[in-house]
């Protein structure tokens, strides 16, 4: 090739790997794909279930096959794609052939305009299999209509690694549960020695099961874990089981994501549900999710949960709330021992919503059984409003066995508790550093060891406990945040291994650091311009619908830009708790309204409205200057609020609770804390 023409080809392969990356999400992705497929000697095959042709060659859309059962004898191979019609329905399960390669991943996605393509199982037991195969990434469809599962990723007789699942869409399994190991989407190690890897969920949205969990992860085995999973920016809704949950995994990661009506199950048959938990994980970390409306046919029915096996586990930045169990729990059990657990800044609220579970769990729930045990947990820095219907304690110890040298403790939580009983906790639990209040009107009470205290002083000076500790008004606002005055004010030096807060602000903001999740900032002028510019807004979004609401969250988004894509899980979950108050969610994107209509499909944005901003005039208008920024507005047009980059769930959740009120479920008097 002559030395000219090879240089152009090569700068036209960086432009197109740069488009390529710029609209990951899925903007122009036949031409992206075709074009390297062209390059790289791969092959790129088409499906249409409304008017293809099982006797076509399948390589250009006017040659595109009908059916699955055709599609499925093909096997891909590295570089090579299955790319079916949008708009279409294809009914049984989709389970294609072959391997990618490392850098060179085997594709399954869309072309065309509209609406995801629909895989349908019709009765099957599910939408899309993939057994010990490699490097596959999966994107912008939606399967439907499992009876055991929606997504089934597995590893049998060998491996399975470097599988993708992005901006997936997975509901309606339905078949008689009989093991947790089924729901919506589960990636599953089925025998002892197939190795599951790098696996990577994220944009999914998961909804309608009557089987176990949203998002399931599996290793085969304690011995042999699932290793290098992450979960991030999916949503889990309406399942009778777990939310999302790793299982014998090492190195996971769960963030980004919320669960809401989750345990759904009318009677309990297989065991008990949370909303986001790990069991029998090795450096497995849970951060920056929210969950609420989580139930259980039995007990837990909480919202995070370190369950028993686990080893070096974090909890963290979290917001749970209006669950019927508690916030977070630590456990001990079947002979193992759980390792290193840390629980810390994350923002409890309103939890404990069913008497009984309120009373036996509390809203820090830690136990053994079954010759179980925990060495080394540590629960601080965390922000706690305990409003339970009936008197039960903030911090539940039941019958749990510590072992091993680390040490336990429970310091520098900010508690707020309508009810007098605080702590219920064995003696090998150290306190310090707490910052207490209640306002049952009752004398409060400790519970450490065999014994009972009414009066602070007592309680430090009987057990050795809190010196450091205080019982005294935090001074919370609605937001839970310490004001002027708060004994949780630069109370003591920061953890170095805390950065920022659970609102996101780094860390300290005065001296020292403040008790508790969530960080004071001092009083500073604020420059960032607060305007709502009503006419710079079209009166319509691109699907037709009004943009007018009583309360609008004005968020301005970008699809390359990744805490764009996070934030928008965050306000999904606010349209949810708050629609029936009002509120409007308006995204606003840097693109053309042909580049944004399939994208919203993608994003599975449904009651989100969306508008086209392609000159930035409405982003410039609102001085937003990049991606994310988002506004709350109120009917008067005031801007409420404003956040220039992402807006934690536990900052966005709380100000919307204190400005619309309480979301459904929710007491009709909650947090009677002063703006």
């Amino acid at each position: 090739m002559h030395r000219g023409a090879l240089c152009a080809l090569l700068a036209n392969l960086n432009a197109a790997q740069r488009q390529c990356r710029r609209y990951a999400d899925g903007l122009t992705r036949v031409m992206v794909i075709a074009w390297f497929a062209s390059v790289a000697g791969a092959t790129t095959y088409y499906l249409d279930c409304n008017a293809g042709n099982d006797n076509a060659t399948g390589t250009s859309p006017d040659q595109a096959w009908r059916t699955l059962e055709r599609a499925n004898r093909q096997s891909l191979g590295p570089g090579d794609a299955l790319l079916i019609r949008r708009g279409t329905r294809c009914s049984g399960t989709l389970k294609l052939q072959g391997s990618g390669a490392l850098g060179r991943p085997a594709r399954i996605g869309s072309y065309g305009d509209g609406p995801l393509p629909v895989i349908d199982a019709r009765g099957a037991i599910a939408a899309l299999e993939i057994e010990d195969q490699q490097h596959w990434v999966i994107e912008s469809l939606e399967f439907t209509g499992g009876t055991l599962y929606g997504i089934h990723v597995s590893a049998r007789r060998g491996t399975t690694r470097g599988i993708e699942l992005r901006n997936v869409v997975v509901h309606g399994v339905h078949g008689e549960l009989k093991t947790k190991s089924s729901g919506l989407i589960a990636v599953l190690g089925h025998e002892p020695e197939s190795v599951l890897e790098r696996i990577t969920i994220d944009g999914a949205t998961c909804y309608d099961t009557s089987q176990w969990a949203g998002i399931i992860v599996r290793g085969a085995s304690r011995e042999n874990r699932a290793r290098q999973i992450t979960i991030r920016n999916s949503i889990v809704h309406h399942v009778y089981g777990d939310g999302i949950v790793l299982f014998q995994v090492e190195d996971g990661l769960i963030e980004y994501s919320a669960a809401w009506l989750t345990g759904l199950q009318p009677r309990e048959t297989i065991g008990t549900p949370n909303g986001i938990w790990t069991w029998r994980c090795r450096r497995c970390t849970v951060q920056w999710t929210e969950g609420f409306w989580i139930d259980s046919p039995g007990v837990d029915g909480g919202v995070y949960d370190i369950d028993w096996g686990n080893e070096d586990n974090i909890v963290q930045y979290n917001f749970g709330h209006d669950a019927q169990g508690y916030c977070a729990s630590v456990f001990g059990a079947q002979g193992e021992v759980t390792v290193n657990s840390v629980i810390r800044y994350n923002v409890c609220v309103n939890n404990g919503r069913s008497p009984k579970l309120a009373r036996r769990q509390g809203e820090i729930y830690i136990s053994t059984w079954d010759k179980g045990s925990i060495d080394a947990v540590r629960i601080h820095n965390n922000t706690i409003y305990w409003n339970p219907p009936i008197e039960a304690p903030v911090l539940q110890i039941d019958q749990a066995d510590f072992t091993g040298p680390g040490p336990n403790l429970f310091e520098r939580n900010v508690i707020y508790s309508t009810s007098p009983l605080l702590i219920h906790s064995n003696l090998a639990l150290k306190f310090d550093g707490n910052l207490y209040w209640q306002v049952s009107g009752r004398p409060p009470r400790w519970e450490y060891g065999q014994h009972a205290y009414h009066d602070w002083r007592t309680f430090q000076q009987k057990t050795g406990q809190e010196l450091q500790g205080r019982y005294q008004d935090p001074l919370l606002n609605a937001l839970l945040v310490p004001r002027a005055g708060s004994p949780a004010l630069d109370a003591v030096r920061c953890d170095p291994t805390a950065k920022v807060d659970a609102f996101g602000h780094p860390l300290p903001q005065g001296k020292n650091c403040d008790l508790g999740a969530i960080e004071a900032l001092p009083p500073a002028p604020d420059t960032r311009p607060r305007r709502f510019v009503r006419e710079a807004i079209p009166k319509q979004d691109i699907h037709g619908r009004s943009t007018l609401g009583v309360w609008t969250l004005l968020s301005f988004l970008a699809p390359d830009s990744a805490l764009s894509r996070s934030q928008l899980v965050f306000l999904k979950a606010a349209l949810v708790q708050y629609r029936g108050r009002g509120l409007r969610v308006l995204t606003v994107w840097p693109l053309k309204q042909a580049e944004l209509i399939p994208l919203s499909y993608e994003l599975d944005l449904g009651e989100v409205l969306a508008v086209a901003d392609p000159e930035r005039s409405i982003a410039k208008a609102h001085g937003v200057e990049s991606y994310p920024a988002s506004l709350l507005v109120d009917n008067a047009g005031r801007v409420i609020e404003r956040w220039d980059g992402f807006a934690a769930p536990a900052h966005l959740g709380l100000l919307l609770r204190t400005l619309a009120g309480p979301p459904p479920g929710s007491p009709a008097v909650d947090l009677p804390l002063p703006r």
